[in-house]
């Protein structure tokens, strides 16, 4: 009779802890819901501020930017609530050919895609354009989630942990390279890494394929002329002022005119065509000028906090597969933020990458919400088995 009642009080104990823990994981994909929506509204206006120059200055009303965007947030909560509806696994079907539909557009691009800026990024459906790169991020950490999941007995071999890593990351990231494109190679990257990170392979292999990445990223930053010259501007903008030092000078100037409380909403000064990109890669500096210190640390602390809250729906996902996309779509968001950050910051050299859901940008932006979607589906799916 002890024994039955003992038993009894365990089934509802852990019965009530497995409830505690989904409450704990709804709250988190709420916060994570609100946090996308904050950053997106933030986005929203900033792209309104900063790009309403510019859109005069092409012809078009001060609010074509802004309508584009507003489009793309459109599209990209469709996006974010189907794939917070789709169960995560799903994906594991998906990976192969999501993995080889990415790399045939990366090719694409560099086939028939126009050269803009020095670069070939883009490809184009009569008035829209996209971005396959953006794509190639989700495609990498979902085939190199699906790759080690399967392969999780055999990870202590060397063999069977890097072959998936250098096939999948090495050649989407040389596709990307040859665009050129180091940001987003880095943002895939560091991606990767924490996918890898997460899965079951040994620290020691980890720690290796860490100092061949860091190595591989040296070369690639000072194998260009272009590239240097960018580095050199991080170094000492001031030696150089009117050449590779001007943007991120330019942003200091707007981020310390708007002081601790801001020159006000759309009113700022660097937009009108002193800072370049105001509207995209440097869009956290028009915030720094228009909300002050205020406003710039509140973005910052809405990625620091979408941070943790997808670290730790990584550490309660229900298994591997879970485990390593969570920890791969929170690497990208939350680096590739940091990135962008440091850069106008200069703190870290330019890259010339997105602020995640802030940047004007429509396909970053829904890809970006539909990768959200996926933490979100994986954030209540469940808790993860005991051990």
């Amino acid at each position: 009779m002890t024994a039955n009642v003992t038993s009894i009080a365990r089934v509802r104990a852990a019965a009530r802890d497995r409830a505690e823990l989904l409450k704990i994981n709804n709250r988190t994909a709420t916060t994570l819901l609100v946090l996308v929506v904050v950053l997106v509204v933030i986005g929203l206006g900033a792209t309104q501020s900063a790009s309403s120059a510019v859109a005069i200055d092409q012809g078009q009303d001060r609010f074509f930017f802004f309508k584009r965007q507003l489009f793309g947030v459109g599209i990209g909560t469709i996006a974010l609530l189907i794939t917070s509806r789709i169960p995560y696994g799903f994906y594991r079907r998906l990976a192969i050919p999501a993995f080889v539909a990415s790399v045939g557009l990366l090719v694409a691009v560099l086939a028939m895609g126009p050269v803009i800026g020095g670069a070939q990024r883009w490809l184009y459906l009569g008035q829209f354009s996209f971005q396959p790169s953006e794509l190639a991020k989700v495609s990498v950490i979902v085939i190199l989630a699906y790759l080690l999941e399967k392969k999780h007995k055999l990870l202590t071999t060397f063999g069977h942990f890097v072959v998936p890593v250098v096939f999948t990351v090495g050649v989407v990231g040389g596709l990307v390279m040859l665009q050129p494109d180091l940001g987003t190679t880095i943002i895939i990257g560091a991606a990767a890494m924490a996918v890898i990170l997460a899965s079951d392979a040994p620290f020691k292999y980890v720690l290796l394929l860490s100092v061949m990445v860091v190595g591989v990223a040296w070369l690639l930053a000072f194998s260009d002329e272009y590239r240097v010259d960018r580095i050199a501007g991080f170094l000492d903008p001031w030696g150089n002022a009117s050449g590779d030092g001007y943007q991120l000078i330019q942003g200091y100037y707007a981020l310390s005119n708007g002081g601790i409380f801001g020159v006000g909403l759309g009113a700022s000064r660097a937009r009108w065509f002193y800072l370049p990109n105001a509207h995209t890669d440097f869009i956290f500096a028009i915030i720094g000028e228009e909300t002050g210190l205020i406003g710039a640390l509140t973005v910052i602390g809405l990625f620091v906090v979408l941070a943790l809250a997808g670290w730790l729906v990584a550490s309660r996902a229900p298994d591997r597969f879970g485990r390593m996309v969570a920890a791969g779509i929170t690497a990208w968001l939350s680096f590739q933020a940091l990135v962008n950050v440091g850069g106008v910051l200069g703190v870290m050299p330019i890259t010339g990458i997105a602020l995640p859901f802030v940047s004007y940008g429509s396909t970053a932006l829904i890809v970006s919400m539909a990768a959200l979607g996926i933490l979100v589906n994986i954030a209540q799916a469940g808790v993860p088995p005991k051990t």
